[in-house]
């Protein structure tokens, strides 16, 4: 018996009635803020609510937690308690049952308190995020997403190739999404922080990370230089990054040559170029599990010309001879960061895109 499963299948309305809070077509007074006017609306199709007034959002098994002061931990073996039969011995329903149960409670109350599942089981939260974002109309934001990749010299194809997708309505999204998935989901995937807010509200520019097509992880970016403060791109909170465009390298020919660049950019340019490359997301992180998806290439680093992708360019020599792969290493020219860049300046920005 999987426990959360089974109190996936009580309404959300049974629960709020059994915490005694009034409810009118779907609608209540939130218990979490002071207000006259009831702004908490229940979803009962997906078990979730959402309060208008203060943003608070959740599912049932959040929504028992939050209105009697208890850990998640508590929240679910109360309700398991109340809500599944013969749970266990002191139960509701009073019928005695083995052990076992508690023991599948307590092996699910680790998964979700204290692990990060593996991103591809929220490839469907990720994929519903982009499909609502592609579905927006067009405004300022997204001309101006598309003026951006247009100037960094991207065409049209290899934007439709990596399904960039720009967020054209923040709150719109946000909202969607909430309602659509529980917190717990939401949080757990990366897209939303602590302070239960999707984290890319300065990065409205949305990078995909596919493996074997489905989406596995997101980086979102500013759209041309970033603010004070801001960094430029933004990643899944307390997530992993993984490699970008790591599909590729299930279609590359034993021998070819595979570049690994520092950022999603410069990776899509070379494939641009008829080239077949690899992101590592930034400088600082390599796996060295990674190494062993290159193990039929020629390998050829080529990070961004700065202090930071000299060192990583340097200790991926090292990884990569030490596996035995064959690798070098191209520079840039002086006065060029990254290879996107150079490219763009070298070759012009592309002026025929109509997308977003």
């Amino acid at each position: 018996m999987n426990i959360l499963d089974e109190l996936g299948k009580v309404s959300i309305l049974e629960v709020v009635e059994d915490l005694g809070l009034e409810t009118e077509r779907n609608r209540m007074v939130c218990p979490f803020h002071e207000e006259d006017t009831p702004s908490l609306v229940l979803y009962p199709h997906t078990n979730s609510f959402y309060c208008f007034g203060c943003a608070k959002t959740g599912n049932a098994i959040s929504l028992f937690a939050e209105v009697r002061k208890l850990s998640i931990k508590e929240a679910i073996y109360q309700m398991a308690v109340t809500y599944i039969p013969g749970f266990n011995q002191t139960g509701k329903k009073g019928v005695k049952h083995s052990s076992q149960p508690i023991e599948l409670y307590k092996s699910q109350v680790r998964k979700v308190a204290n692990e990060k599942p593996l991103k591809p089981e929220y490839s469907e939260i990720y994929e519903a995020f982009r499909d609502f974002c592609l579905q927006q109309k067009s405004n300022s934001l997204s001309e101006s997403a598309l003026e951006y990749l247009q100037k960094r010299g991207f065409t049209e194809k290899t934007i439709r190739d990596f399904k960039l997708f720009c967020i054209k309505d923040y709150s719109e999204v946000s909202w969607y999404l909430k309602q659509r998935f529980s917190v717990l989901d939401l949080q757990e995937c990366g897209l939303y922080n602590e302070r239960n807010n999707l984290i890319f509200y300065a990065h409205p520019l949305i990078i995909p990370y596919y493996r074997n097509g489905r989406m596995v992880y997101l980086q979102g970016r500013v759209i041309g230089k970033p603010q004070e403060n801001t960094n430029r791109y933004s990643f899944l909170n307390n997530l992993p990054l993984t490699l970008f465009n790591a599909d590729a390298l299930d279609k590359v020919k034993t021998g070819e040559t595979v570049y690994i660049t520092e950022g999603a950019f410069d990776c899509m340019r070379l494939c641009q170029e008829g080239k077949t490359a690899v992101s590592l997301g930034t400088a600082n992180i390599f796996k060295r599990e990674w190494a062993k998806l290159f193990q039929r290439v020629n390998v050829v680093f080529y990070l961004d010309n700065d202090a930071a992708g000299h060192r990583a360019a340097d200790e991926l020599e090292k990884i990569f001879t030490h596996f035995n792969i064959s690798c070098t290493r191209k520079q840039l020219p002086a006065n060029y960061k990254d290879v996107n860049d150079y490219y763009t300046d070298r070759l012009g920005s592309n002026e025929q895109l109509n997308l977003f």
